[in-house]
């Protein structure tokens, strides 16, 4: 039976103190943050399929607007739910109320953040937790364990976002360099306060201790837990591990996977992964930790399984800690991804896209992601195929629908929107994508826009990135990774590797360094769904575009897609709309309603230099 759930948030500026040292995340002082009930991270979202949620979000911050964004949700049918500004959405204004209430329809492991700026590095963010109780897989899986526990993964910044932000928007630009410490269910240390090293002692809490910042997970000897990890962060990807336990992997974003058991697991940002862990261990406390992948430093993450009726001492930061593997070991990366697959794929209604070989109905895009300077604002930004991203002046929906409704407009994929760069099929300039990016592209003078793929049928890309690790999310969509090598894509020789029987079915994909990914999905989700790299100071410096699926089919847009610049909203500026009204019908008569993306990632030889 289907329910109503619904939630009453108050977002607002909380800063830790020495008179209340009860907000500070890792012992330092006078960080603002961005909280939601005045909890971080913020209150969980727990509904099962078919239910209808609803958030009463009240923003109360006096000078910034935002959105809130479902990330793992795919609305179909519900497209200007998506909570993306820009996209889906005009931003909640200072003082503002918004409504937000959507029909359920994915179970898993999920979660919500803001979708303005850099704004969800500051705790504005939490865990979705979906249920489907008349799925037997599901019922199947929930029987395999006793209890369960969310354990979300955050890098953690002293300055706030709008900060870091400022710098990324600056010339000469300043990167936001490596997060300060590494929080785990809110809570970690920041090692200069901790060990009495800093240059000023009064940024730090006086009760700086692993027992009062250092979060624990009580557990029960002989006992199996589901541990729901999330990947909320902003900069760095990390390996977890449990000392002394082994995990098994059962479900990817939503996906139930074939089960497999690892000692660490690579989570990325964005990624979600739920793994069964039976406390078989003598009974005591285990250090769980995260370290850096991919990157050449950066904190550990810290929290602590104690098991019941154990006498043991406290832990100290000099173990016993799990084993990692090196930052830039990517062989247990490569194993974990080959492990990965889909449980019962057939199952999943899109699966016969898996053995779609009409070769006449793919359209193939190349789109090579740069770095370099704009020649036209001076500053260093992100582009595909020489397109920078930039946030349009009214939400993109409302223009998509507008054109495709106007007087005389052309037919869809033909239709002329404003504002509109079309993203080109190839790159305007191309290289030797194994060389340093930064030495052969430099700057340019590129196109800057809400950058679009028009979508009626069935598409493939290339994306061609710097050697950096990658994670890049698409809204309104999960897809299937039917690919993954090392070096630059190669159509001939990589289409046959394809794992078109049960590749891993997720929305968030990792392009790692000097690698490329290949995914497939049916676009069958009338709207317009960003597609980006998930790291926040990569997504503000444009890396980014939008995947435009059939507008002509839209319902009117709700008032909170028009509303950008009202100095007031009441509660009737909501997010809900007649979803009936858009068209969710799946017609696959034309057979070119399946994508396939191919992204490559090029090698960067001076990323040691300056990692970004």
């Amino acid at each position: 039976m289907a329910n109503l759930v619904e939630y009453n948030w108050t977002l607002r500026n909380l800063r830790a103190s020495s008179k209340d040292t009860s907000l500070s995340v890792d012992c330092n002082l006078d960080r603002l943050m961005l909280l939601v009930n005045g909890e971080y991270p913020g209150p969980a979202i727990r509904a099962s399929v078919g239910d209808t949620v609803r958030i009463n979000l009240v923003n109360e911050d006096p000078s910034t607007s935002f959105t809130l964004h479902h990330h793992g949700l795919h609305m179909f049918g519900q497209p200007y739910y998506d909570g993306a500004a820009g996209a889906s959405q005009c931003a909640t204004g200072v003082l503002q109320t918004q409504i937000y209430e959507f029909v359920v329809n994915e179970a898993g492991t999920h979660y919500w953040h803001g979708h303005m700026g850099m704004e969800r590095g500051d705790g504005y963010q939490g865990a979705i937790i979906v249920t489907d109780p008349d799925d037997e897989e599901e019922a199947q899986l929930e029987s395999m364990y006793d209890d369960e526990e969310v354990i979300f993964l955050q890098d953690w910044y002293h300055a706030n976002g709008p900060t870091l932000q400022a710098g990324l928007d600056s010339i000469p630009f300043i990167w936001v360099g490596n997060p300060q410490s590494f929080a785990i269910n809110g809570g970690g240390l920041y090692l200069p306060c901790f060990e009495n090293t800093t240059s000023d002692p009064s940024m730090c809490a006086d009760n700086c201790s692993i027992e009062d910042y250092i979060k624990t997970i009580n557990v029960d000897y002989g006992k199996t837990y589901r541990f729901r990890l999330i990947g909320g962060q902003t900069l760095i990807a990390v390996n977890f591990a449990i000392h002394n336990h082994n995990m098994t992997v059962v479900e990817v974003e939503g996906t139930l996977c074939e089960p497999f058991e690892v000692s660490n697991l690579d989570v990325m940002p964005g990624q979600r992964y739920s793994v069964l862990v039976t406390m078989d261990q003598d009974p005591g406390s285990y250090w769980a930790t995260t370290s850096v992948r991919y990157r050449s430093s950066g904190p550990d993450g810290h929290i602590i399984l104690k098991y019941s009726g154990s006498t043991q001492t406290n832990l100290t930061l000099e173990g016993p800690f799990p084993e990692h593997p090196l930052h830039d070991d990517i062989e247990p990366t490569a194993e974990l991804e080959d492990q990965l697959v889909t449980k019962n794929v057939e199952s999943y209604p899109d699966y016969d896209i898996l053995s779609s070989e009409n070769e006449d109905s793919i359209k193939r895009f190349v789109i090579v992601g740069t770095q370099a300077t704009d020649l036209n604002s001076g500053k260093l930004r992100w582009a595909l195929n020489n397109v920078t991203y930039d946030m349009p002046s009214k939400p993109f929906i409302l223009s998509a629908y507008e054109a495709v409704n106007a007087d005389g407009a052309a037919p869809w994929p033909d239709t002329l929107i404003p504002e509109a760069v079309i993203l080109p099929e190839v790159p305007p300039n191309t290289w030797n994508y194994t060389e340093s990016v930064h030495g052969t592209v430099g700057t340019y003078n590129g196109q800057s826009g809400p950058s679009i793929i028009p979508v009626k049928g069935r598409n493939a890309r290339a994306l061609n990135n710097v050697t950096e690790m990658h994670p890049w999310h698409l809204h309104g969509f999960s897809f299937y990774v039917v690919g993954m090598g090392d070096g630059v894509y190669k159509e001939e020789e990589d289409v046959p590797t394809y794992n078109l029987e049960n590749p891993i079915r997720r929305d968030t994909f990792t392009l790692y360094p000097g690698g490329w990914t290949a995914i497939r999905f049916r676009a069958s989700n009338v709207g317009v769904w960003p597609f980006h790299c998930v790291i926040p100071p990569h997504l503000v410096m444009g890396m980014e575009t939008l995947l435009v699926v059939s507008p002509n089919r839209l319902g009117p847009p709700p008032p909170a897609s028009q509303s950008c610049g009202e100095t007031s909203l009441s509660k009737d500026y909501s997010v809900k709309v007649d979803t009936d009204k858009t068209d969710t019908t799946v017609d696959k008569s034309e057979g070119k309603d399946e994508c396939s993306f191919h992204s490559d990632n090029s090698s960067d030889n001076s990323s040691d230099k300056r990692q970004q």
